[in-house]
């Protein structure tokens, strides 16, 4: 075998066709393949006379004809002569292989053995067993991600030599492959979960090695084979989830950077597929030709007396609701266009019903309409209790459905709503959603209701788009013109599914795979992930019960979702670049032999904007969502104002504000008193505050609160003046309010 003869071949064979296409025929594939298999002296050698081993680098050129253009015996042949790629290679000479691409003495060492494979042992030879080749694919993977959670790459994989990688990457690409021909199925006694978790983490390590290769050069043909086939891999991924992780992570700028503009184009092509960029308004059209809306507006500010007033004076595209029914808290209303509009005229108006929200805005899900809510977040409380109330009735969208939620800062449910509901997109907003007050006057009287919102101006130019039948950046200029205002931290406020605000907002507020950690820096999808224990009475004692890469992270998730809400709403937070909804989970770290609690250091989100990342001791993983919350506020108080991103805090002010960010979070937990007690005795013990300092008091004062829902100087002066002298005294001390060495051990 000739690794220059190889070459020639394929350059001699690739000649237009009579269509001007150029294109590889059956023969052509099988005289390259021949001169691959082709005997020298020094190979092994069949019975017939046809080599047993190949090279890397002819396994590497072959492999790169896969994105070439064949007929359809030429793509039989080809296919069949891939699938002895990696068996011929496994007998190979190593290539530097058996080394560890971990440390030996970590708790999940991997190594790189003679035939490519990664392997939980240095004396595993040759092509592995599927479960042990699937634990090997899992370490390497793994320790990829905590490479590139530190902001880099694993050294000892990118520094392999070509022809390992070349190995390595033929051997991922096969066990994915069937991995996936499984199609849902166990493959060889793993179970469904590890079959998955197979693919995830081959995907993994084939994208730890394109980020490595150059695209030009001589890892031109290598490079491009491993992004075709990590292409190929996403586009027949049946997982939806696992489909769109796949496409995030060839979408983030150190992967791109790697890409010739033709792949790029090839990978945004793909991200549409797998993450729609238009909703199809037929899919909550009645039979009629009109789009079936249902409108909640929320409790209190006459915000449903409002809304009936102001609707009717609203046009979308020229055309006006007028209202067809009415009842008892709820109205009924039908615009019809001058002249139908959207794909052959098939959009002929509107018609939507408007009631008064009780805990139920998701109740219309899996119904074919689309719906809306206009009102109080009650910081979260409200979509909550209705995520809560349509999980318990079972109700999930089965084909595409439409929503945009009107509130204050709800992107902290937004990963629950996509996750339980089903096939339903959401649209909420970033920070607080405006309205502003007036008198008005309805068939009942007078009374001081809504004017004017923010929420009531998207949806009429989200209708204008839907009716138009445009996509969601059309939707978004849409609505941005209608609410642009210079006092929102982002504009528009509204978040929609476009690839611009998945970079910059949505990844950094999703957590597709559940271990804690948010997509933005999330590089190993993980399947079979496992909920700890809970223990009330020891909601911060470090227990390790579980490897910390196996636990969920739901409550690290909520938690940091629940601190960007608040850092909304605090005098010393808001408006500050440097914190202000700047924080992103970063899942566990291996807390063993470690006292820390949660560490933040400064990172990036997706798009390579400032963030900071919260990590935290998987001696946590058993505290309940309410207690985590609680200290994620606290401890990101104490490290704001101690790296000086926010200033002005004395030594006791900062222990103090971190206590009310703190008990803000309990007040609005929707547990009761009882629990908001039981937690807070257990946070003053674990960050070392003295016990005496009362909870009712400081919760009293942010129920009186009616701005700076999360804090302000203010009810830090006033909690101060309840506190003893020696108190005040003992927070002086800068080992006070610190957890130092930790909590005990259990």
């Amino acid at each position: 075998m000739s690794t220059d003869g190889v070459k020639r071949l394929i350059q001699q064979y690739k000649q237009p066709d009579s269509s001007g296409k150029e294109v590889y025929w059956s023969n052509e594939i099988k005289g390259i393949w021949d001169e691959i298999t082709k005997p020298e002296p020094g190979d092994q050698v069949g019975a017939d006379g046809v080599a047993r081993t190949i090279s890397p680098e002819e396994a590497a050129e072959f492999a790169a004809l896969a994105n070439e253009r064949m007929s359809k015996t030429g793509r039989r042949y080809y296919d069949r002569f891939a699938r002895q790629v990696p068996g011929l290679l496994q007998e190979a000479a190593p290539a530097g292989g058996g080394g560890a691409l971990t440390p030996a003495d970590a708790k999940r060492p991997v190594f790189l053995n003679g035939a490519g494979w990664p392997v939980p042992a240095a004396d595993v030879a040759g092509q592995p067993d599927t479960r042990t080749a699937e634990e090997g694919m899992y370490r390497l993977a793994l320790a990829v991600s905590q490479a590139s959670q530190r902001g880099g790459d694993l050294g000892a994989l990118t520094d392999l030599p070509v022809a390992d990688k070349a190995k390595l990457a033929e051997n991922a690409i096969s066990i994915a492959r069937r991995s996936l021909q499984a199609d849902g199925q166990a493959l060889d006694g793993l179970t469904v979960d590890e079959t998955r978790q197979l693919r995830s983490s081959a995907f993994t390590t084939l994208w730890a090695l394109g980020r490595a290769l150059s695209p030009n050069g001589n890892t031109a043909r290598l490079s491009a084979r491993i992004h075709g086939a990590m292409m190929e891999m996403a586009d027949g991924e049946t997982d939806k989830r696992l489909g769109q992780h796949m496409v995030r992570i060839l979408d983030r700028p150190d992967y791109q950077k790697t890409l010739t503009a033709n792949q790029a184009a090839e990978v945004r092509e793909l991200m549409a597929e797998k993450i729609p960029q238009k909703f199809d308004v037929g899919n909550i059209m009645d039979d009629e030709g009109y789009v079936r809306w249902q409108h909640l507006s929320g409790q209190g500010e006459g915000f449903l007396r409002s809304f009936m007033i102001n609707l009717p004076k609203k046009a979308v595209h020229g055309a006006k609701f007028a209202k067809v029914k009415e009842g008892w808290g709820s109205a009924e209303y039908e615009l019809t266009f001058p002249q139908p509009r959207g794909e052959g005229g098939r959009v002929k108006g509107i018609r939507l019903s408007v009631r008064e929200f009780r805990n139920d805005m998701f109740d219309m899900v899996g119904q074919k309409t689309g719906f809306s809510y206009g009102g109080h977040s009650n910081i979260g409380q409200n979509q909550e209790e209705s995520i809560a109330r349509a999980v318990a009735r079972g109700l999930k969208a089965e084909t595409p459905q439409i929503a945009m939620l009107d509130l204050c800062a709800g992107l902290d449910n937004l990963d629950d709503d996509l996750e339980k509901l089903g096939n339903l997109e959401v649209l909420t907003t970033f920070g607080s959603s405006y309205f502003w007050k007036g008198d008005l006057e309805d068939d009942r009287g007078e009374f001081e209701g809504v004017t004017r919102s923010e929420g009531l101006e998207s949806l009429i130019a989200m209708f204008s788009s839907l009716t138009n039948e445009e996509d969601y950046e059309a939707m978004r200029g849409r609505v941005s013109d209608a609410i642009h205002n210079y006092s929102h931290e982002r504009n528009p406020n509204v978040v929609f599914p476009t690839f611009k605000d998945y970079r910059e907002v949505r990844w950094a507020h999703l957590d597709g795979d559940d271990d804690g950690r948010m997509d933005a820096g999330d590089v190993l999808y993980q399947f079979g992930l496992k909920q700890a224990v809970a223990d009330s009475a020891r909601e911060f004692v470090l227990q390790h019960d579980l490897p910390f890469d196996e636990l969920r992270g739901d409550a690290l998730k909520d938690a940091v979702l629940d601190l960007n809400v608040a850092t909304h709403y605090n005098d010393r937070m808001d408006g500050n670049a440097k914190v202000e909804h700047k924080f992103i989970s970063g899942g566990y770290f291996d807390g063993e032999g470690s006292r820390d609690l949660i560490r933040f250091r400064d990172g990036a989100n997706h798009d390579g904007k400032a963030a900071v990342v919260a990590e935290f001791n998987s001696g946590l993983a058993h505290t309940s969502k309410e207690a985590m919350s609680a200290l994620t506020q606290y401890m990101s108080v104490m490290y704001m104002a101690d790296e000086n991103k926010v200033r002005g805090l004395s030594e006791v002010d900062r222990k103090l504000m971190a206590l009310t960010f703190a008990a803000f979070r309990l007040n609005y937990d929707g547990l009761g008193r009882t629990d908001d007690q039981r937690i807070w005795r257990q946070l003053l013990a674990a960050v070392r505050l003295p016990t005496d300092m009362p909870y009712g008091p400081l919760a009293s004062l942010l129920d009186a609160e009616h701005h700076d829902y999360s804090g302000n100087m203010e009810i830090v002066d006033k909690y101060k003046a309840e506190l003893s002298a020696e108190t005040l005294a003992a927070l002086e001390a800068q080992g006070v309010g610190r957890p130092g060495g930790g909590p005990p051990v259990a």
